[in-house]
């Protein structure tokens, strides 16, 4: 075949392990095995990052030229299917953010959608949000559905006005997360019995597994099937996120990234927050909140072997995962008919070469 490219290393997928061929143009046209096992490369998927507000100095509520800004930063770090997240705002100031995203997502292939993080989250758990939250309003992501695909959304599901409102979300095929809540066991439950639900940021800005009062951590660890975490080694300790491996089999990694991401420490400003970022984290200055955070997936890669997941392990948290969750067919797995979205890395995992629908992408 004219345009068939062929690259030579270890093949990992979530549940596989082999030295090999990867033939491939825009679609992986076959992969082989060789007899040996001498390898320079390391073949992963290409890491899904389903939540993710900004970086290299860009934030996806400033616009559709900072949406491409923070997605091709992520791109170099290995990140080839990325939803940029809002953050909690007024209706006009979201719908500018997101006034050009169908056609920014035409020409730019690793944007998957938009997570909205909020705003129908409880004003009583906003982390480094805006205190601008909402009622529910299906209006609202009604409208933005017209100029953008949102395909996720973050709510406490204990607010007044739910019901029918997650009854619409889910009719508009978008996914619901729990997250930004003091919801308890039984609210929980009871909304899990009739849709899927994920939880955003596990552990972090949500009701705990209280043994006499369980909340939110406890409804996801007990009944969950899919949920995002940070392992950036500041939000969760490595001994919780081995406990959520164990009980959540749809568990992802997630960078929760903002604009600070990749910039020097100093103090800079995200969701309407002073914040400052040092020692690899980034802090609401009047509070000393944190602000999510500035890890890549590359490096969040590199942190769950250093946390002693295996290879596969890692690579179902950064990448088949999230792709199963989304229902995404083609990306997640080196296999034949998917998409040409893998990395190379050398044998200390770190990253070599980025390849997007089969194009290096700093060539």
């Amino acid at each position: 075949m004219k345009n068939q490219k062929k690259i030579t290393g270890k093949i990992v997928n979530h549940n596989s392990t082999f030295v090999g061929d990867v033939y491939f143009d825009n679609n992986i046209i076959q992969t082989e095995k060789i007899n040996s096992n001498e390898y320079n490369n390391i073949i992963i998927p290409g890491f899904v990052d389903l939540h993710c507000h900004g970086g290299g100095g860009f934030d996806a509520m400033d616009g559709s030229d900072a949406i491409v800004g923070m997605s091709k930063y992520h791109l170099s770090h290995g990140t080839t299917s990325i939803m940029p997240t809002t953050w909690t705002n007024k209706f006009e100031e979201t719908f500018n953010a997101l006034n050009d995203f169908k056609i920014i997502k035409k020409e730019n292939k690793n944007i998957l959608g938009i997570h909205l993080e909020g705003p129908f989250i409880n004003p009583n758990k906003l982390g480094a949000q805006p205190n601008l939250t909402q009622k529910p309003s299906i209006e609202f992501v009604r409208k933005l559905l017209d100029i953008a695909d949102i395909k996720i959304i973050t709510i406490a599901p204990e607010i007044e006005g739910m019901s029918n409102f997650l009854k619409d979300l889910s009719n508009h095929n978008i996914k619901i997360q729990f997250g930004h809540t003091l919801a308890d066991f039984d609210c929980c439950e009871k909304i899990m019995s009739k849709y899927e639900i994920g939880f955003t940021h596990l552990y972090n800005a949500m009701s705990g597994n209280n043994h006499r009062e369980p909340g939110v951590v406890s409804a996801a660890l007990s009944k969950g099937r899919f949920a995002e975490i940070i392992c950036d080694n500041i939000h969760v300790s490595n001994e919780s996120i081995k406990i959520a491996k164990k009980c959540i089999t749809g568990l992802y990694a997630i960078t929760d990234s903002i604009n600070a991401s990749g910039l020097k420490d100093g103090e800079y400003l995200f969701a309407k927050n002073k914040i400052k970022k040092e020692n690899n984290s980034v802090k609401i200055i009047d509070n000393g909140t944190l602000a999510g955070s500035i890890v890549t997936m590359d490096r969040t890669f590199k942190n769950l072997i250093d946390m002693n997941f295996s290879i596969e392990e890692a690579v179902e948290l950064t990448s088949y995962n999230a792709s199963q969750y989304l229902g995404i067919s083609n990306i997640g797995r080196i296999e034949k008919g998917f998409l040409s979205n893998f990395l190379v890395l050398d044998k200390e995992f770190n990253l070599v070469d980025v390849y997007l629908e089969g194009k290096k992408i700093n060539e």
